[in-house]
């Protein structure tokens, strides 16, 4: 069968599957029955190169962009092209016109020109705000009663600018929508309809006005997943989604209160500046990634509640660079219905109380951020402003079935530190698993340390060593294999290397 014969069907899966909108129209252009299938695609992704920015820059009084001769009957092209007075967002709307059965659109700045510096007068500019209400409303105005999935990543230069009606356009136009990604903008959440199918909501790098949570737990009762990362502006708010399953709380600068009632969520990451007042309550919460800045002054609770007991138990916490703060209070009541614990911060008291109340952790993950790296991942240097403090490894013999210790660079050069009061533990805690991320300062330390860690319980060690650690892997790999081949039973081990990333893998996040 030759191509051209190809059944319809196939021939759209596979221009779904190609997904750029480049390609996508690469392939329209072989003939006219596939310029036909391509209006039916359902997935489109489409990529603003800088290439395009520099091209509209060097124009003399315009913001155009070049544009390449197209064939009778196309739209205009995405690509490269000779003068043109069509901007990049016109040459979008043309190619999205007959898209109409159009369910997945994606949207984005290439990293490329997020990332370049430019004049400050790129700001007075909109060219190439990808959030632009105009803009927007033209790309879903015949297709948004199918979109299900929206992504925008925004131009930052221009798009923190300019406050965006985003979400009121598409809670208009888009009611089968269930999934939005918005990055990099300035987004209004006020006077939006319900988007009653909204299943997902992203918002990372966002500037949003003080209402936002309570916007957004108005507008959206059908939330399953909720990630706020690096989110500006948001004062706070009464929230209760009783569908939601996720919840990543990164707000970047402190809310007033916030007070959320989450029946069904099962996941939680906090990392931000603290609220004044946080308090979460989530009865069936079962992974917790626990990262607060936490601010003098501020209350923190969170309510895991088990009908069987009726305890609570209260702490002082230290801020994150280790002073004391008499009047920060941490409640967990009734936290007995955790599986997986990832703890970053340099005190570790509520740690110790979420461990002693939650003897079901079968993983945890430890780390104190003291460690800095350059953009490329080299070790820069050991922070000097961070409280350099130890858990009470004591505390973990209360998890009756840990399966996974996870130790991340910054506690491991704590540890290295100080291994003579590790060294006065009478007993280390049982697991299955060791996981160790290092840049080892110090290698007779490093290797008294992993052997007090070796317990006979442990089947199952990953160490991953910095690839500029001071201590090389070279030399360290010897000790580490010397330590394994004493213990008495059979251990698996794998010695890796890291430069960026920790190894997250087992956890369910």
């Amino acid at each position: 069968m030759e191509m051209l014969q190809l059944p319809v069907p196939i021939v759209e899966d596979i221009l779904d599957r190609v997904g750029d909108a480049k390609d996508i129209l690469n392939v329209q252009l072989v003939c006219k029955y596939f310029w036909g299938i391509g209006e039916n695609i359902r997935s489109v992704r489409i990529v603003v190169l800088n290439r395009f920015h520099e091209r509209a820059r060097r124009s003399t009084g315009s913001l155009a962009l070049e544009e390449k001769p197209s064939i009778a009957g196309s739209p205009e092209s995405l690509t490269d092209a000779p003068k043109s007075a069509s901007t990049i967002k016109h040459k979008i709307v043309k190619f999205l016109e007959n898209k109409l059965r159009l369910e997945q659109l994606h949207i984005e700045i290439e990293p490329m020109l997020q990332a370049k510096s430019v004049p400050e007068d790129e700001r007075r500019r909109d060219d190439f705000w990808m959030s632009d209400p105009g803009f927007l409303n033209q790309c879903v105005a015949r297709a948004g009663s199918r979109l299900q999935h929206l992504c925008v990543v925004d131009y930052g230069q221009q798009a923190i600018m300019r406050k965006s009606s985003i979400l009121r356009i598409v809670s208009q136009s888009c009611k089968h929508l269930r999934v939005m990604d918005l990055r990099n903008a300035f987004i209004d959440t006020t006077d939006c309809e319900i988007m009653a199918s909204m299943t997902s909501l992203t918002l990372r790098c966002v500037k949003v006005n003080g209402s936002a949570l309570q916007d957004i737990n108005a507008t959206m009762p059908k939330l399953q997943t909720l990630a706020l990362l690096s989110v500006f502006g948001a004062e706070g708010g009464d929230l209760s989604f009783e569908h939601m399953s996720v919840l990543c709380l990164g707000l970047s600068t402190p809310a007033k209160k916030v007070n959320m009632y989450l029946p069904n969520l099962t996941k939680l990451q906090l990392k931000m500046q603290c609220p004044k007042d946080l308090c979460i309550r989530a009865p069936v919460l079962k992974y917790v990634a626990f990262n607060l800045d936490v601010a003098q002054g501020s209350k923190v609770e969170l309510f895991c509640v088990n009908e069987a007991l009726e305890t609570t138990i209260t702490s002082t916490v230290p801020t994150m660079k280790g002073k004391s703060c008499s009047n920060v209070e941490v409640q967990l009541e009734n936290s007995l219905g955790l599986l997986e614990l990832l703890y970053g911060a340099s005190s570790f008291i509520t740690f110790s109380n979420l461990v002693l109340s939650n003897p079901n952790l079968r993983k945890i993950f430890l780390d104190v951020p003291c460690m800095a790296l350059a953009d490329d991942g080299r070790f820069l240097e050991v922070l000097k402003n961070v409280q350099l403090n130890l858990p009470r490894f004591s505390c973990l013999h209360s998890c009756r079935d840990l399966k996974v210790l996870n130790i991340g660079p910054g506690l491991w050069y704590c540890m290295e530190t100080s291994v003579e009061t590790l060294l006065l533990e009478e007993a280390w805690p049982s697991m299955q698993k060791l996981i160790l991320h290092m840049i080892p300062h110090n290698l007779e330390a490093s290797a008294k340390v992993l052997g007090l860690l070796l317990r006979t319980s442990v089947t199952s060690v990953v160490i991953y060593i910095h690839t500029s650690s001071p201590v090389t892997s070279k030399e360290l790999q010897p000790k580490i294999q010397e330590q394994v081949a004493n213990c008495e039973q059979d251990i698996k081990l794998e010695i890796l290397a890291w430069t960026k990333s920790l190894d997250f893998s087992c956890f369910s996040f």
